[in-house]
């Protein structure tokens, strides 16, 4: 095995870190090799760990920190699903009439006094129009500096496929071979219209129970406004491993807003368990019916 030394550096605290991208980037080829052959998520993550840890040792002759490495692993998890989410919207928008696209947005942070952009990667999806009188967003306009919520993992749209059919299929085919990128984000911002988004999904290797709730916050963000705005808008749980704990409560908990509407409203609209590309196609299809 080649090994490129930029696989590891030195952060601004002096303290090595794993270059999560550059690692996915040179293992790409035998990513996409092993992907082909129809082996488990689950089987890939753990040969890139094995990759990795390997050549940490080769190059500090000491072993690697579990921790460190188990976040990487997250980020590596979340580049094969949008890979392989990718490959399922191209192969659906050469069969059916409108354009469906899914991909993945920056973290919000909050923005600097004096920036009018929103501080919400979401909302910032949605054109300015949207937000003024008596379209579709009006009803949030005097809110949205107000509304914060962590990036989800990806957004699943479907449009008319008039608008940007041929920009939208390069893109997509862009984003399969660089996971990484936020080009399909870059484009669609502040493009969208509220009937635009389809469905807000979460992806996890597993669910610890201190950070279970995190995803719950959003989908409750996110059907809050759909409910305010008559928006279908669909969030899902996607997981490498589901728990018992995670079956009742992503099965059962009810939204926050329904509690105050004295109705019993789902939070979250279906879990899948995922492991390989089949695994994510109900999902797909799932959101684009909406």
């Amino acid at each position: 095995m080649i090994i490129s030394k930029s696989w590891f550096g030195e952060n601004k605290n002096g303290k090595i870190q794993i270059n999560s991208r550059i690692i996915y980037r040179e293992l790409s080829p035998q990513i996409i090799e092993k992907l082909n052959q129809n082996l488990s998520v689950s089987h890939i993550l753990n040969w890139m760990r094995h990759q990795t840890t390997e050549a940490f040792r080769t190059q500090y002759k000491k072993n690697l920190e579990l921790g460190a490495l188990n976040k990487v692993v997250g980020d590596w998890n979340e580049f094969i699903a949008t890979s392989l989410l990718s490959e399922i919207v191209i192969d659906k928008n050469k069969n059916q009439g409108i354009l469906c696209a899914v991909f993945s947005l920056p973290s919000s942070r909050l923005q600097k006094e004096g920036n009018n952009e929103v501080s919400s990667k979401f909302l910032s999806l949605f054109s300015n129009k949207e937000f003024t009188n008596k379209e579709s967003l009006s009803k949030i306009a005097f809110l949205k500096n107000q509304i914060f919520l962590s990036s989800p993992d990806y957004i699943i749209v479907a449009i008319n496929r008039d608008k940007f059919a041929t920009t939208v299929q390069i893109l997509l085919e862009q984003q399969l071979s660089a996971p990484d990128s936020f080009a399909v984000y870059d484009f669609f911002k502040g493009k969208l219209q509220a009937q635009d988004l389809k469905a807000v999904a979460s992806l996890k290797t597993s669910n610890r129970p201190d950070r279970r709730y995190q995803p719950l916050f959003e989908a409750a963000m996110v059907k809050a406004m759909g409910y305010v705005l008559q928006q279908n808008w669909q969030y899902y749980m996607v997981t490498s491993k589901l728990s018992s704990a995670d079956r009742t409560i992503f099965s059962t908990a009810v939204a926050p807003h329904g509690i105050a509407l004295e109705q019993n409203f789902n939070l979250v609209d279906g879990t899948y368990l995922y492991n390989r590309k089949e695994d994510l196609v109900p999902l797909i299809e799932s959101a684009i019916q909406q």
